[in-house]
């Protein structure tokens, strides 16, 4: 089974990998987006950020392993884009904007482009990081403030989860049940682990994503399997990848070693998740580790790939 990755950088295009029999190739190089560096695909559609001061979206059809066809372009007056979704029907797309402080909620033509804004939420000293659909919620991290919005399908603020002083929230993973949330904070290098029930929030444990606590880093990605066993989470300045064992709403960390690189901002499994992709910004390589599908942990490094500033990976199965 042939599987690609598609990989957002800080440079000016996507790059599209192949993984076939074990062997990671760079297959094509997708131009003339300038920094295209969060991606998010649903179907047969996939979107990219342009994260510039005015911002904007870029929408591309995939036909066949090694193209990505251009849909549209639209530029969105919102600084900095740096998370872009979709909900599942496919007729709704988010994007968080960090400098501007805000969320935006677009509807989608049934080609995929994007249509008219529907909503919009913004916040004085937000950094919005992070917006994605939960059921029938939203969820949406600002870092500046420290917090977490949970809106309704209208954008309508049903509750907020205040989390400690500057400590940065930036990403979460969720439970299958989406009971659990595991929020990762870039400043303290932590996640907070919180419960919900009836619509509250409950803080039911904060963990450490290192184990040298005296070194200057930046907690980046956080990504759980999808038997919920187990949380990977990249330390950019650490450079190592930390591997937590999931018992509901505690975690062990198990396992941290080196990320055979500078800075890790993202890490992405494969379909059957015997593969885990890293991609190290500051050292310009992608590497790729070997999983042990029993225990979830990281077996050792199998390869790297040269690629310039990568940011996000996300894969497709052909």
């Amino acid at each position: 089974m042939k599987e690609n990755f598609y990989i957002g950088t800080y440079s000016n295009n996507i790059v599209i990998c192949e993984l076939n029999n074990g062997k990671l190739q760079i297959i094509n190089k997708i131009e003339g987006i300038e920094k295209p560096s969060y991606l998010h695909k649903n179907g047969n559609i996939l979107y990219a950020v342009s994260e510039t001061k005015i911002g904007g979206i870029a929408t591309f059809e995939i036909k066949d392993r090694e193209l990505l066809t251009p849909l549209d372009f639209r530029i969105i007056n919102q600084s900095l884009p740096c998370y872009v979704t979709t909900n599942k029907k496919r007729n709704c797309l988010l994007v968080a904007n960090y400098t501007s402080g805000s969320v935006n909620m677009y509807h989608i033509h049934p080609n995929g482009q994007i249509d008219r804004l529907l909503y919009y939420k913004s916040y004085e000293n937000a950094h919005m990081h992070f917006a994605d659909f939960v059921g029938n919620y939203i969820y949406a991290i600002d870092l500046g403030n420290n917090c977490i919005y949970v809106y309704n399908l209208k954008m309508e603020l049903q509750s907020t989860i205040q989390m400690d002083d500057n400590i940065g929230p930036r990403h979460l993973a969720i439970s299958k049940d989406e009971k659990i949330i595991y929020i990762i904070t870039e400043n303290s290098n932590q996640i907070f682990i919180y419960s919900k029930k009836n619509n509250v929030f409950t803080l039911e444990q904060k963990v450490k994503t290192l184990i040298n606590k005296n070194i200057i880093s930046y907690a980046g990605a956080i990504k759980i399997n999808s038997s919920n066993h187990n949380i990977y989470v990249t330390n950019r300045g650490d450079n190592t990848i930390s591997v937590f064992e999931v018992n509901k709403t505690r975690l062990k960390l198990v396992q941290n070693i080196s990320s055979y690189g500078k800075f890790p901002r993202d890490i992405c499994l494969s379909q059957k998740e015997d593969y885990a992709l890293i991609a190290n910004q500051k050292s310009n390589n992608v590497v790729m580790y070997k999983i042990n599908k029993v225990d979830g942990k990281i077996l050792q490094k199998v390869q790297t790939i040269e690629i310039d500033q990568p940011a996000c990976i996300i894969n497709n199965i052909f």
